[in-house]
């Protein structure tokens, strides 16, 4: 069997998991009031600002309604202001005794009405301003439209018809799962979920780095299915980022002492434990290891190695434990020099 005689090392631990970019707002963009599309000032994909016109909708309707208003608005001020002038003149009458209290209350109780009138036709002009205002429909927030953008002459229904869907572009969130024995030795390491820092790096699928660091904004308080489910918010000033781009997520280093560089193949999974061979005196003995993280090729193992045992790393499959076998010691499964700083790939 090849084997790789293991020593201690004190290296610079990344932890490195699968994710998925995501946007922390994606919303149909809806008409608040019914009519044609007249005309639309944008198309799918482009990248929009806060309050920025997107579409309008025919506004003969509304500006009709609000000439109406305005006219119902401007009668009930004339017929207000003229009970006020009669008022005033029955307040001088009644002190010289030329007519009655009841007539004069009468008056009074009729320009109460009248305001009333006055301000429930103001509220109406207002309504139809809302209205008309609304037929130009804009960006409810800065981000990128899809491709769902509905073309002129589309009749829309308020509440009803999408007209675009927008999703917010910066910052974007990337979704990523650790472990349980992950989260755990993180915590033990670090004193709390911290311990992944605020200066995440972010590895595009073509192996490039991300200009931009980011940080952890969210923890799912509960595990699923033996994971832990975690959103940190990157810059995409440059909207390199896009919704749907697999990523991989770098954590801040963890200085690892003393930790043992074992090559991955040679760790064998044993229901909820990790095993590897060992040679010693001459024959095969499995133990049991922790294993906290991977380094490249490499998984590193904080506990049940000791220095200068010999790990068989090929032909595991041919032996069982206690069997006697040959060491041919493997001087390419040795631990070198590792193209693994994410700290200057950037």
């Amino acid at each position: 069997v090849s084997t790789n005689t293991i020593s201690p090392l004190t290296i610079e631990q990344y932890v490195t998991v699968s994710s998925k970019v995501s946007s922390d707002n994606e919303v149909s963009v809806m008409p608040k009031v019914s009519g044609t599309v007249t005309e639309k000032y944008v198309s799918g994909g482009e990248r929009v600002t806060v309050g920025q016109p997107l579409y309008r909708l025919d506004t003969r309707t509304y500006r009709s309604n609000l000439a109406s208003a305005q006219a119902d608005a401007a009668k009930a001020a004339a017929t207000y202001q003229n009970a006020q002038t009669d008022l005033a003149r029955y307040n001088k009458l009644i002190a010289s005794g030329a007519i009655s209290h009841q007539v004069y209350d009468t008056q009074k109780a009729a320009v109460s009405e009248y305001r009333s009138a006055v301000n429930a036709a103001q509220a109406q002009v207002q309504i139809a301003k809302d209205n008309l205002n609304d037929t130009i429909v804009t960006a409810p927030f800065t981000g990128t439209l899809s491709m769902d953008d509905v073309n002129v002459g589309t009749y829309a229904t308020a509440g009803t018809t999408p007209l675009v869907t927008i999703s917010s572009s910066d910052p974007l969130y990337v979704q990523f799962d650790m472990s349980e024995a992950e989260y755990l030795n993180l915590v033990r390491e670090n004193g709390g979920t911290s311990a992944l820092g605020d200066t995440l790096k972010l590895q595009l699928s073509d192996g490039s780095m991300y200009g931009y660091t980011g940080k952890i904004v969210q923890i799912n308080p509960s595990m699923n299915g033996g994971q832990i489910s975690f959103k940190a918010a990157f810059p995409n000033p440059g909207n390199l980022l896009m919704p749907g781009m697999f990523t991989t997520v770098v954590s801040d280093y963890q200085v690892a002492a003393n930790s043992m560089l074992v090559p991955t193949q040679a760790i064998i999974p044993l229901l909820d434990k990790n095993m590897v061979d060992v040679v010693s005196g001459g024959k095969v003995v499995q133990k049991a290891v922790n294993v906290i993280g991977t380094y490249g090729l490499y998984s590193i193992v904080s506990s049940g190695l000791n220095p200068g045992d010999e790990v068989i790393v090929a032909g595991q499959a041919k032996v069982v434990s206690g069997q006697a076998v040959q060491a041919d010691v493997d001087s390419h499964s040795r631990p070198g020099k590792i193209d693994h700083d994410y700290r200057d790939s950037d």
